[in-house]
């Protein structure tokens, strides 16, 4: 048995990993949230000597006040740099990891810590606002409904309980006047940190409404988790059963393609007269068989790789990769058919290190989908211009060309599996449809987005409207 008592911090509900990504989040939240305080304690210490200045019976001591808020912001920057350090040493910004697992200095110790100081501030704050008699006890309300979102209702309870005795001590040494009462003057006509039945009372009622909260808070903390976790299981199972699905679906279609592929070659070996000459009649029956088979192909390629990118899950091999070469060695595989059409094919990068982290055989399986399309549907003597230029955190990727465009109405849908836009149908140009869909399943997996636009800036009347595609991927890879 591990003897660590932070493992205590630990609730039940939190020991998987998504949670931890909460975890940490919250941590990033307390500490913005803290500069808020500091704001508004600055705010209420104006506003106090505001009153000062009109109302002469008021008086408080502010110097106190004064430390403590200036105390909380120098512990808050401390605490920040702190966490920007650990974020950077642990990669805490975008690992998903079990932070129990990896043992060691984590988001809940982070987390207990600042609590306790955040306490030991509101502690003196309420000392010299005047104790017992200070309306800002119920902020602890506020403190134990957020620690109960990170803790343990155990340990929650020992840093109440903790409270609890402090205030009442220090209450206790003020009735017997052992330590100086700062009260606001001017505020009560009767004092009461003196007065027996009202402390009695006082504390009750508090103590009470403390340990109710942290019952509430860490219930309804602990439904929650518990439902997100059930969905997050679920959403595994789905995923498993997509991928025993698409796995299926790739054992059936590789099967098919087989075949296709053999009946391909026999058709070759007839059309280039290896079996014998062929009559005229019978070429055109020939060579259609042969397009339409080798476009089944090609549906079947597509579809092998969809399967396989819903397969992948997670990315590996995931390297620094040098945009500019992968779209280079993209044009000029394009450039043979550009030639046939008498397609201007211009790229052109206007950054000397456009690199992403990516796996490079699905980002250049992207990219050739766009640029393919492109060829495909620019008519001959067309134009298509590539640009690649880079932002502070991510590349762009502009395709545009002049070819057949895609009806406004029909924009949103392209994207959809095995859909062809009317235009290509009426026009006979083979596709399978799922090029896109590619496109669009590898840009997911890098958190990247792609934007639409038909007419393109090339729109050069004659229907050839014309598409542009921008692609932006970041330059750094995160597993959210």
């Amino acid at each position: 048995m591990n003897k660590d008592p932070f493992f205590t911090l630990i609730p039940e509900r939190v020991k998987f990993s998504q949670f931890w990504v909460e975890i940490r989040e919250r941590n990033r939240w307390l500490l913005m949230l803290r500069y808020g305080a500091v704001l508004m304690l600055s705010f209420m210490i104006l506003g106090i000597v505001i009153i000062k200045s009109v109302f002469m019976n008021i008086n408080v001591n502010l110097l106190p006040l004064c430390i403590i808020t200036l105390s909380i912001l120098s512990y808050n920057i401390v605490f920040h740099r702190v966490w920007n350090h650990l974020s950077l040493k642990r990669n805490w910004g975008s690992s998903t990891s079990n932070e129990e697992l990896t043992g060691g200095f984590h988001s809940l110790h982070f987390s207990l810590i600042q609590i306790i100081f955040d306490l030991i501030a509101l502690l003196l704050f309420i000392y010299f606002t005047g104790g017992v008699e200070s309306p800002l006890y119920a902020f602890f309300i506020f403190h134990v409904i957020i620690g109960s979102l990170f803790l343990t209702q155990e340990v929650t309870g020992a840093i109440v309980t903790a409270v609890l005795v402090s205030s009442i001590t220090g209450s206790l040494l003020e009735f017997n006047q052992i330590i100086p009462h700062h009260a606001i003057v001017g505020l009560l006509v009767t004092p009461l940190y003196n007065n027996t039945g009202y402390i009695i009372i006082f504390f009750s009622v508090f103590g009470i409404t403390l340990y109710s909260s942290i019952y509430l808070a860490n219930s309804i903390a602990r439904v929650l988790y518990q439902r997100e976790r059930a969905l997050t299981n679920a959403y595994s199972a789905l995923e498993n059963a997509e991928k025993t699905k698409s796995r299926y679906v790739q054992s059936i279609v590789h099967d098919l393609k087989t075949p296709i592929a053999a009946a391909v070659t026999y058709l070759n070996m007839i059309l280039d007269e290896n079996l014998g000459e062929v009559h005229e009649l019978q070429l055109k029956p020939l060579e259609r068989s042969k397009t339409r088979l080798t476009s089944a192909i090609q549906t079947i390629n597509d579809v092998l790789n969809i399967s396989q990118l819903k397969i992948e899950s997670s990315i590996e091999n995931i390297t620094q990769i040098d945009l500019n070469s992968v779209i280079d060695e993209i044009c000029s595989d394009m450039s043979v058919i550009a030639q046939s059409k008498n397609i201007d094919l211009h790229f052109n990068c206007e950054t000397q290190e456009p690199f992403i982290e990516a796996e490079p055989k699905l980002i250049k399986l992207s990219l050739a989908n766009v640029v393919s399309n492109s060829v495909k549907y620019t008519d001959e003597g067309g134009k298509i211009e590539i640009e690649l230029t880079e932002e502070k955190d991510f590349c762009s990727i502009s395709i545009a060309d002049n070819g057949i465009g895609i009806p406004e109405k029909e924009q949103e849908k392209i994207f959809q599996s095995f859909y062809r836009s009317s235009l290509s149908k009426q026009k006979h140009i083979e596709g399978t449809g799922l090029g896109m869909t590619i496109v669009l399943e590898v840009l997911k997996k890098y958190h990247g987005e792609i934007k639409l636009f038909s007419p393109s800036y090339l729109d050069s009347g004659e229907n050839r409207p014309g598409t542009q595609i921008i692609i932006n991927i970041p330059k750094k890879f995160t597993l959210i």
